[in-house]
């Protein structure tokens, strides 16, 4: 008998033995009580978490998911602090398993509606650059949520919580999607988003109401602009890019609010420059300019006809008098009737010059041909380029010298760039050139413009965004290499990231650069034909031709008199070449092709008193003959 009570006890400490850790003590004791504590906390949130997922909103399983999973972290280290494999083993089960498991239901859940809250503020700023790996992370949660269930036999999510994140998806997709399609670059929506709204109100506001949007900026809608000649045009470059006739309809009704609300002495000028007291060379030929560029969008002849008008005015009213050679425009004419200095300065003297050039050449202009312009035009830019230095520089005007004119020494050189490739003038091409290649060498990212360190070559700040962008197509004629003009694009992107560049619309009517340059997500072909400018005498003709891509030019001369084809010419390059005419009258028929199927036709007649050796000089102004190609 005592024997079996002895065997009883052995077996009762044994199973003690297995039943408490080993080595009790008042420490171990303490561990396995917060562990305990803890663990009951944890059960509490288990019941809450899954009384949240019962409610069917995610958003309320979200908020909570953070102090859920504290907690499930922090019980299971107590429980690890707990001596007694077996004893943790029971606590895990009893306390951690069960909060795993409603974790492991919605965690993918959960994950999924943050990252969506990602996208969506990255979105939000049109910030698209992640998009599509985004995505793809996200479609892979899914995935793993599916996945999970199946695996760990959970049970599944309410139907209302995978509806609402099913919802939240197509909402961002769709989102996403009409961001690309606003900022995409071959979407006329990207340009002028601020414009395409109004078009679908323009038909229901006032008189009143449209006379002030006359008076704000051209590209925003929001603020004052001085020149009012920018909003026409972007509206009519998106009628010559969509077709929409309401755009054209637009431009149409600016002609007699001009005329009524923004002529003073029936001169074109907003209102700030009308309370100047002043009809300045450089708003009268930028109004203008834009204006004209309006009418080749569009083809609307009373755009024309009030440019034409204003012009006239202009020669009338402003006399032009010699400085250092060249007979030129002064600054301008006060309504009392004083004339302004007639100092050089170079973005506004270009600016006439590109204005005249434009009328000289059109051939419905009352300027068409016409001697006057033509000498406007060499004067102008004669008297610019006077002051050109030899590293190419401009000064910021003719009275400063030594004023390095950064700021506005890209844009003068766009303007000279035209004007260089539609009068075929090889100097001018090569000033071009120099400018290009001054303001790339001398002013790198690191210093961009002049500042007051660097003086005597300073005066004043213009930092902007489009003093940067404005010497790209500088770049494009020296031929500074592709990849280094498009980190200067992405430089400027950066320091002004609140703006849009517009890159597409501002050159757009040179042509011949080509619009992926300008941004390599760019695949559509320039939409305009080919320009051919053409100039012939009894000696001599040129021809220049002007497209995105040449891909088909010819020249054809026919003998009148006899109706015989003399000469029938291909042109695939820059070409020089010699042509015995005999006496009689002659059709020089013209003819180029653009890679965007547009055509463009033209032809003169020529005269030839005798007997002669017609020299013809061809140019082509593509983006296979750039202006450093031909200066080799």
């Amino acid at each position: 008998m005592l024997k079996q009570l002895r065997t009883v006890l052995v077996l009762v400490f044994i199973i003690f033995i297995f039943l408490i850790p080993h080595n009790v003590d008042a420490s171990t004791t303490k561990q396995y009580k917060d562990a305990v504590t803890r663990g009951e906390q944890l059960r509490k949130l288990i019941a809450q978490y899954n009384q949240l997922i019962l409610t069917n909103d995610i958003e309320k399983v979200n908020r909570f998911y953070d102090q859920f999973t504290s907690q499930l972290r922090k019980t299971e280290i107590m429980i690890g602090r707990v001596q007694g494999k077996t004893i943790r083993r029971q606590l895990n089960e009893k306390y951690v398993r069960p909060a795993k498991i409603a974790r492991e239901r919605t965690i993918y859940e959960v994950s999924q509606y943050r990252f969506m809250d990602i996208i969506q503020a990255k979105l939000s700023q049109a910030n698209i650059e992640t998009a599509q790996q985004d995505f793809k992370k996200l479609d892979r949660l899914v995935e793993r949520s599916a996945a999970i269930k199946v695996a760990g036999n959970y049970k599944p999510l309410p139907l209302k919580i995978q509806q609402d994140l099913q919802r939240k998806y197509a909402q961002l997709k769709n989102q996403y999607e009409e961001l690309v399609r606003s900022l995409d670059p071959n979407n006329p929506n990207y340009l002028f988003p601020k414009l395409t709204e109004l078009k679908g109100k323009w038909s229901g506001l006032s008189e009143n109401e449209k006379k002030d949007i006359i008076q704000k900026d051209a590209w925003t809608l929001v603020g004052d602009t001085k020149y009012i000649g920018y909003l026409p045009k972007h509206l009519a470059f998106l009628y010559h890019l969509t077709g929409d006739e309401q755009y054209k309809t637009m431009v149409k009704e600016f002609i007699p609010l001009f005329e009524k609300y923004y002529l003073k002495k029936g001169r074109l000028q907003s209102i700030e420059y009308q309370n100047t007291g002043w009809w300045y060379r450089d708003q009268f030929a930028r109004d203008n300019r834009s204006l004209f560029e309006a009418y080749k969008y569009t083809g609307i002849p009373e755009v024309l006809d009030f440019v034409d008008q204003q012009a006239t005015m202009w020669i009338e009213q402003v006399p032009r008098s010699t400085n250092i050679g060249f007979n030129i425009f002064p600054y301008g004419i006060s309504d009392a009737g004083k004339i302004g200095p007639i100092e050089i300065n170079p973005n506004q003297n270009i600016q006439i010059a590109t204005l005249f050039s434009y009328l000289y050449w059109e051939p419905e202009s009352k300027f068409y041909q016409s001697a006057l312009a033509k000498d406007i035009v060499l004067n102008e830019v004669g008297a610019v380029l006077s002051l050109q230095k030899k590293n190419g520089s401009l000064p910021l005007t003719q009275n400063l010298p030594l004023v390095e004119d950064t700021n506005y020494g890209g844009y003068s050189g766009n303007m000279l760039y035209q004007l260089a490739q539609v009068w075929g003038n090889e100097k001018w091409m090569k000033s071009a050139v120099d400018i290009g290649n001054w303001l790339y060498r001398e002013y790198s990212m690191d210093h961009p413009w002049n500042t007051k360190e660097d003086a005597p070559n300073y005066a004043i700040d213009r930092i902007s965004s489009f003093n940067l962008i404005s010497r790209v197509l500088q770049f494009y004629a020296a031929g500074i290499p592709d990849e280094k003009v498009r980190e200067w694009i992405n430089f400027a992107e950066k320091r002004f990231p609140d703006e849009k560049l517009y890159l597409l619309e501002r050159w757009y009517i040179y042509q011949s650069i080509p619009r992926s340059y300008l941004d390599s997500k760019i695949y559509v072909k320039n939409q305009l034909p080919p320009e051919v400018y053409s100039g012939f005498y009894p000696d001599k003709g040129s021809i220049r031709i002007i497209a995105e891509e040449i891909v088909q030019a010819s020249v054809e001369i026919v003998n009148r008199d006899r109706n015989e084809v003399i000469e029938t010419i291909a042109i695939t390059d820059d070409l020089n070449t010699s042509i015995q005419l005999e006496k009689g009258i002659y059709e020089i028929k013209m003819e180029a092709r653009a890679a965007n199927g547009k055509v463009m036709t033209d032809k003169k007649i020529l005269t030839v008193n005798e007997s002669t050796a017609f020299s013809l000089k061809v140019q082509l102004f593509d983006k296979n003959h750039r202006f450093y190609q031909k200066l080799k």
